[in-house]
């Protein structure tokens, strides 16, 4: 991709200068001057130094803009900055050529700033079309890359929905929940009812959330308390949940189904094989501009024949087209307990809103 684009680039600069020399050639023509006076080999050898000048300084100004950041700019900011820029290459190009004019054409160094003026005009006019022409094409590749994103992002989505359909509506998980709901049919009547009720929660929001991208994290917690509830009905003093939420972590924007993902590995994965059972937890918090969220599990990192790591894999992705490197997710080992880490930028109406 990138020997593709540094190829594309080189064409575009070599067709596009030497084009603007023959057009200047053409309009010499089209002048007083007779092809015999002008197509010299002095003409020809001043005629070549135009667009080598050109594209050696258009060149080093490339590798300063990029050096810059000049490419990640707006219109605005990068308007400012592209017109000075213009002019200060539209005058270095025709005055790194007048050396070689003087060396060339001595008897006419009395009329050079006739040539110049002209010269530097036209090289002006050039660059700007060369920046319009660059930068333009730097925003076409971020818009489509940000179109393809954008689409990579829905489908991930779409499989994360999926995926979490297929957690919560496997014929395992309910037929689990199923006998535990029906044991307490006729033991406690109301706990039976409460299950029942939990059950379509969770089914209802899993196949709501692949409408949205992101959730408050209450929202998120919301559904994490409801998976909890009914995961106790089935595992009974097996599975304790301990919940830490800081309250200006609330309004924060989450992945959909990240969270409920999380807490649902840390139960299948961990809990639920050991014979003990043990502890679930979530802590979350605010951490120099970011939000910190661990779920925590009694358990051991083991890979197993029955897990696909997909939602993991799926996690991930989804974190990197929301948010690019800002934000991190990581799986780690400590002890008797395995810890998911979540790391996601807090958007600034979000920090304002939370601010005491």
């Amino acid at each position: 991709m990138i020997h593709r684009r540094a190829l594309l680039y080189w064409l575009c600069q070599l067709a596009g200068w030497f084009s603007w020399t023959v057009i200047g050639l053409l309009f010499a023509l089209a002048g007083p001057v007779g092809l015999t006076d002008l197509v010299t080999w002095r003409y020809l050898v001043l005629l070549a130094a135009t667009p080598v000048s050109s594209i050696a300084w258009t060149h080093l100004y490339r590798a300063y803009l990029r050096r810059r950041g000049w490419t990640g700019l707006g219109p605005g900011k990068l308007l400012s900055r592209i017109l000075p820029a213009s002019v200060v290459l539209g005058i270095l190009i025709p005055y790194t050529a007048m050396p070689l004019y003087l060396i060339l054409y001595p008897e006419r160094s009395q009329v050079f700033g006739i040539w110049v003026l002209p010269a530097v005009g036209s090289s002006i006019w050039c660059v700007l079309i060369w920046n319009f022409a660059y930068f333009g094409i730097h925003y076409f590749e971020r818009w489509r890359q940000a179109e393809m994103d954008n689409l990579q992002l829905a489908v991930v989505a779409t499989e994360a929905r999926l995926h979490g359909l297929m957690s919560q509506i496997n014929p395992h998980f309910l037929f689990n929940s199923l006998n535990s709901v029906r044991a307490l049919v006729v033991e406690d009547p109301a706990k039976a009812q409460a299950a029942v009720t939990a059950l379509s929660e969770l089914m209802r929001y899993s196949m709501q959330a692949g409408h949205v991208a992101t959730v408050p994290l209450e929202t998120e917690l919301e559904m994490v308390r409801t998976y909890l509830s009914l995961e106790a009905v089935r595992l009974d003093e097996r599975l304790t949940s301990e919940l830490d939420i800081a309250a200006e972590t609330h309004p924060v924007p989450i992945p959909t189904m990240l969270l409920q993902l999380l807490v649902e590995n840390g139960v299948k994965h961990g809990i639920e094989r050991l014979p003990a059972g043990g502890t679930i937890g979530v802590t979350s918090w605010l951490e120099a501009g970011t939000l910190r969220v661990r779920v925590t599990n009694t358990g051991r990192i083991v890979a197993r024949d029955d897990s696909t790591r997909v939602g993991l894999a799926n996690a991930r992705e989804r974190l990197r087209l929301l948010y690019g490197e800002r934000a991190s997710l990581a799986l780690r080992e400590d002890g008797h307990s395995v810890s998911a880490d979540l790391t996601v930028p807090v958007p600034v109406s979000t920090a304002a809103a939370s601010a005491p």
